[in-house]
């Protein structure tokens, strides 16, 4: 993307995200933050006091960017906000639709004036419907209102499971990325910018299709929860070991890990055979409660059973196989590491950070002096209290 200008006027993580992934492609990314700054900068920075930027969380999905701090409800500023749109090829923006309008920033108004601008906007609940101008995060349209917080019960009355933070947003910011990387396609074959609609519910929707599909299958359309102790298949289930550890066995093909499975368990397979799922399941549950995860692990590699154990968190962030394929860099005077790009290309061995995320305001005189607006504006806008911090 070297050679593509981009302008963001968005906040906390998703949009921000989309944005920061260009940067890592090589687009020149203008962050515009609003007077103070996006309210992202003080997010954890509690564990990091001495980030200038506040913390991982802001300096993960902003790293690489230029930021410039505007005032948009001062017409100076946000004609100061449209020399920088007049040259851009890409706007992004999770502001709410209605908000947009008022300024003016609506698709529609900007597509008029600036007919090549590519206009991605990633929204909680889209563009179009009753809800279309409601608040809302990914915990809320990604997780609870895309059903993979019911789903994630163990039973019909159990307790919903913990919402892992900003995984909808870091979703559906690659659904973003994507969506504007085909619409610059798309504009150098006919000269055309378009809108690019992203949004939190349909990510989470997309997320859980296979089983909304299976739901739609049932008898009325209703959802049918199975338990772990009831799966389909038991060699593709989970099980505890003596280490408190569980082992996810992937054995999804029928019948070809049946044996090694008995075979690793001291199990006969004729036996196991007779049973039902319930049955098969619980006695898979008997043995492996007798052996630590290291045991199991030692065993189903010399055998040849597929499987994976439950790592927790922090050995993902040690993980040697992760690393080895460049999911992590290290960051900058900071104690913890960036997390690239999942889409890597071979045209280029450089998928990390362009660089650290900026400070507030850091280039507002250097990106807006550049735009041609003059030097005299400038100045007043810095000493409007919205400069460089």
């Amino acid at each position: 993307m070297e050679g593509i200008k981009v302008v963001e006027l968005a906040t906390v993580v998703a949009a921000p995200a989309a944005a920061a992934l260009m940067a890592d492609f090589g687009a020149e990314v203008t962050k515009i933050e609003r007077p103070g700054g996006d309210t992202w900068r003080g997010d954890r920075a509690n564990k990091t006091p001495d980030d200038p930027w506040g913390g991982p969380h802001f300096a993960q999905n902003n790293r690489g960017k230029k930021s410039v701090v505007l005032d948009l409800k001062v017409p100076a500023h946000m004609a100061a906000f449209h020399a920088l749109l007049k040259d851009a090829d890409v706007f992004v923006t999770n502001v709410r639709g209605g908000a947009l309008e008022r300024m003016g920033l609506d698709y529609a108004s900007l597509h008029k004036r600036y007919p090549r601008l590519v206009y991605g906007i990633l929204s909680a609940w889209g563009l179009k419907g009753p809800r279309a101008n409601d608040p809302g995060y990914d915990v809320g349209a990604f997780w609870a209102a895309g059903g993979l917080q019911d789903f994630s019960k163990p039973t019909d009355d159990g307790h919903v499971g913990q919402f892992p933070p900003a995984v909808g947003d870091h979703m559906t910011a690659l659904q973003l990325l994507g969506g504007v990387g085909l619409a610059l396609w798309h504009r150098d074959k006919t000269g055309h910018g378009q809108l690019v609609d992203t949004s939190l519910l349909r990510s989470g929707i997309w997320a859980m299709a296979y089983p909304l599909l299976n739901t739609a299958l049932n008898p009325g359309g209703k959802f049918i929860r199975e338990p772990r102790t009831s799966h389909y298949r038991p060699t593709f289930n989970v099980y505890k070991c003596a280490d408190g550890q569980w082992i996810q066995m992937l054995g999804l093909d029928p019948g070809r890990f049946d044996n090694i499975v008995c075979e690793c368990l001291d199990l006969d397979p004729k036996e196991i055979a007779k049973l039902d799922n319930v049955g098969q399941i619980a006695a898979f549950d008997r043995q492996m409660i007798k052996r630590s995860s290291t045991e199991w692990e030692n065993l189903f590699t010399k055998k040849g059973m597929w499987y994976q154990r439950a790592v927790n968190l922090g050995e993902v962030l040690t993980d040697e196989q992760a690393w080895a394929m460049g999911t992590y860099t290290s960051a900058p005077n900071s104690t913890y590491p960036y997390i690239n790009s999942p889409v890597q290309m071979s045209c280029s061995d450089q998928h990390g950070p362009a660089g650290p995320p900026p400070t507030c305001g850091e280039h507002t005189e250097e990106v807006l002096l550049k735009a041609g607006v003059e030097a005299e504006v400038v100045a007043q806008i810095i000493k409007h209290g919205t400069g460089a911090t």
